[in-house]
């Protein structure tokens, strides 16, 4: 008599469950439906329909060249001048392209930063602490924020990762209304980020 191993065994069982499934053991469950329903605005849109409602500006771009023209543009259209700047890839953007600007130190009227994350729930933005240039925010008149779509979170939708990831990383959470102080802010993220 010839004997079946274990491992034959399962893999017999497994060829017989996908030839004849079997049925379905959570017949109370509909996969039809949609468990959860989907918020009216995505995280973006209700981002920036409250970033707006307070009377700042906001912009998408595609890609860093884009970015680029884009601030380009907004300087020349307000009459900004030059922007300051202390982002490492940004200076050398600005640098290959030969465009002027200002270091942190020479704050004139306009200074750039990137943000780490918006968040909807609280309606904050987050930057990371070791970016120096956040003391340096009150020197300037106008901002201009950039960063990427991805960075953009409800922690309510992602509870977990959101509390891990702001204990491991130290980040700084400045409220919208911190940015009322300033006579003009304008926040730009890359849809495609």
């Amino acid at each position: 008599m010839f004997e079946i191993t274990p491992k034959e065994q399962i893999l017999k069982n497994i060829r017989k469950g996908l030839v004849q499934p079997l049925p379905n053991a959570y017949s109370k469950l509909n996969f039809e439906q949609h468990v959860v329903e989907n918020n009216m605005l995505m995280n973006d849109e209700s981002f920036v329909s409250e970033w707006t409602k307070n009377g700042f500006l906001f912009q998408t771009y595609n890609g860093n060249y884009d970015l680029l023209n884009k601030i380009v543009d907004y300087l020349e259209q307000n009459n900004l001048g030059l922007i300051a700047i202390n982002e490492p890839f940004l200076i050398q953007l600005f640098e290959e392209n030969s465009i002027s600007f200002l270091s942190l130190d020479k704050i004139n009227q306009c200074f750039l930063s990137s943000f780490s994350k918006l968040e909807t729930h609280t309606f904050s933005v987050y930057f990371n602490s070791e970016i120096q240039s956040l003391i340096h925010f009150q020197k300037a008149k106008h901002l201009i924020l950039f960063g990427g779509s991805s960075n953009i979170e409800h922690p309510e939708h992602n509870k977990y990762f959101s509390e891990l990831s702001i204990k491991n990383t130290s980040k700084v959470q400045l409220d919208m209304n911190y940015f009322k102080s300033f006579e003009s802010v304008l926040l730009m993220i890359d849809e495609n980020a």
